[in-house]
């Protein structure tokens, strides 16, 4: 009787060359990324509230809330925060968004002539009272949410990268009662970051297939080059002044909002 032999598989081996890559292609590289992400910084810029910071949009943007309170008494909250400036049709436009909570038996109306922004901090410059684009003037139904987006044109010298910070002069009035408030805003800072300078690694060693029983200990080769740059931001903007209608009942809410206080 013939004795059964188990055949033998050859182990594979594998050799990798290591292949120098120049440190100079990684510096034009991080150049062209900075390049990039500071033309991104001019063009947008973030902002966020100095006082009743008590939540912030699903988004990260910090509100402003306010309890709205007249003479004879109060009539409902409002919330203030921007989605940023941002260069548009070859302007620089600053967006803030005003949100509404009547809780009275009256309306709530808003007049957006009344409202400035003033001041604004641009470089070396102060601006002030700068009107919006908005004219249209519009009213919160009783027990409704509303919603105003305003948009304030700059002058065209000025990109978004410019504003340091700026104040908004709001009012709202609720019968023969009003509400009037000054809410100022900084800037949010980008972040940039260089990390990962260029790192080798290299290695060679036995490799089998994963099929084959008899071939052990597998090895791996081994190379990894990494870089990177970031910019840090957020932000969204909206568009003209909208306001839930009058329905005499509560509206949808315009946006949830995650509270800190």
């Amino acid at each position: 009787m013939r004795a059964l032999v188990t055949p033998k598989i050859p182990r594979r081996r594998y050799a990798a060359a290591v292949v120098p890559i120049p440190r100079r292609r990684y510096a034009a590289a991080v150049v062209c990324a900075i390049v990039l992400v500071g033309g991104c910084a001019e063009n947008r810029q973030y902002f966020r509230p100095t006082e009743n910071v008590y939540g912030h949009t699903l988004q990260g943007h910090g509100e402003a809330i306010y309890e709205l309170v007249g003479p004879f008494g109060p009539f409902g909250e409002g919330k203030v925060w921007s989605p940023g400036a941002f260069r548009e049709n070859g302007a620089t436009v600053l967006h803030v968004n005003l949100d509404l909570h009547n809780t009275s038996g009256v309306p709530v109306e808003i007049d957006p002539q009344q409202i400035r922004l003033d001041p604004v901090r641009a470089g070396s410059r102060l601006l002030r009272d700068i009107p919006p684009l908005e004219r249209q003037r519009l009213s919160v139904a009783p027990g409704a949410f509303g919603r105003v987006h305003l948009s304030f044109a700059l002058p065209p010298e000025f990109r978004p990268g410019h504003l340091a910070s700026f104040g908004v002069r709001w009012q709202v009035k609720n019968g023969p009662q009003s509400y009037a408030q000054l809410t100022p805003f900084v800037e949010v800072q980008p972040r940039y970051g260089y990390y990962g300078a260029p790192v080798y690694g290299y290695g060679y060693g036995t490799f089998c297939s994963m099929y084959d029983p008899f071939c052990y200990p597998r090895g791996y080769y081994g190379f990894g080059v990494g870089y990177g740059i970031g910019y840090g931001g957020y932000g969204g903007y909206g568009g003209g002044v909208i306001i839930s209608p009058g329905t005499g009942r509560e509206g949808a809410r315009p946006r949830e909002t995650i509270r800190t206080r």
